[in-house]
């Protein structure tokens, strides 16, 4: 028992002189950073290398909630991990960044030196792009498209399926969504500000204004067009019922009861269509009265091209359900 009682003092004791081995005085600290950009754009990221002599780093980045010159107010920096700090600043202004380097004893941290470096970040707001437009109409969620740099279309379908009935879509009364990377930029719909509460005729063209808090401006227009159908299709005497697709609002069913004598394979297809219409198989046009072969795994569409501008289209997929 003597014997454990000595050993186990001798274990202690070589701890001791181990962490006393292992302290350190601190270190003269150096506050010193390099910096990718001080000019940035809102929601750009800066970047900073901590590059001199520290136990811990601490940047203030300058905004609200960060002011150094406010840390008395609960206003805190961000502990700096590995030498690497990302920020992106959401608004526009002149920032004042502040990197604190501290250096301390090891031994219970005490004879807490430090040193600064300081530096302004100049963040603007130009942006003036709008990342995406879309209204939200029960059930769904209709996401326009931009086809250049001005024009976006807004496809929408005459009808919706919910709860397995089809419904009128009212377009002349929605509402729109922007999403613009700045919550300065502001909106214009026809000369008149966007708010989110407005409706807005969506069964005609609109102009929309973009303006950044910089003051440049950009200018779009939204169009509508509405997935093509046809007025009338028939194989024979057969008149094709159009059912819609509850998911996939751009895909059209048309069933026929086939009457007997009609071959499968070069059946007539008669139809008539809208202005600026055509349907389309395989890629190719085909006229009223031409011959298909219902087996073959053609693929059928509907093309709708604006009169205004052959860049604004709408496309409507086609089965050919056939009965006998």
């Amino acid at each position: 028992m003597k014997k454990l009682f000595t050993i186990l003092i001798a274990s202690a004791a070589m701890v001791l002189i181990s962490c006393n081995d292992d302290e350190f005085a601190a270190r003269t600290p150096v506050a010193s950073v390099t910096v990718n950009e001080t000019a940035l754009e809102i929601n750009q990221s800066m970047i900073i290398h901590f590059t001199g002599v520290a136990d811990q780093v601490v940047i203030y980045t300058g905004d609200e909630g960060h002011d150094y010159a406010l840390r008395e107010q609960s206003n805190t920096g961000f502990v700096v991990n590995k030498g690497l700090f990302s920020y992106s600043y959401p608004v526009p202004g002149t920032f004042h960044v502040v990197c604190i380097a501290t250096t301390y004893d090891t031994f219970l941290g005490s004879n807490l030196q430090t040193d600064t470096y300081e530096f302004d970040v100049t963040v603007s707001d130009d942006v003036t792009e709008i990342r995406q437009l879309y209204s939200s109409i029960t059930p769904n969620v209709y996401f326009a498209t931009l086809v250049d740099d001005v024009n976006w279309v807004l496809r929408l379908p005459t009808k919706q399926v919910y709860n397995n009935k089809e419904l009128n879509l009212n377009a002349t009364r929605q509402r729109l969504t922007f999403d613009i990377a700045s919550d300065s930029t502001k909106v214009f719909i026809d000369d008149e500000p966007f708010a989110t509460k407005n409706y807005y005729n969506l069964t005609l063209s609109h102009t929309i204004r973009v303006e950044a808090y910089s003051g440049s401006v950009r200018n779009y227009m939204l169009h509508t067009l509405f997935y093509p159908e046809f007025s009338s299709i028939s194989i024979g005497e057969a008149k094709g019922a159009l059912s819609r697709n509850a998911y996939y609002q751009d895909l059209l069913t048309y069933t026929f009861e086939l009457p007997e004598g009609v071959d499968r394979h070069a059946a007539p297809l008669t139809f008539t269509l809208p202005d600026n219409t055509s349907l389309m198989a395989n890629g190719k046009k085909l006229s009223s009265g031409d011959k298909v072969d219902l087996d073959a795994k053609d693929t059928y569409t509907l093309l709708l091209t604006s009169s205004e501008n052959s860049l604004i289209t709408a496309t409507s997929r086609l089965v050919f359900n056939v009965k006998e």
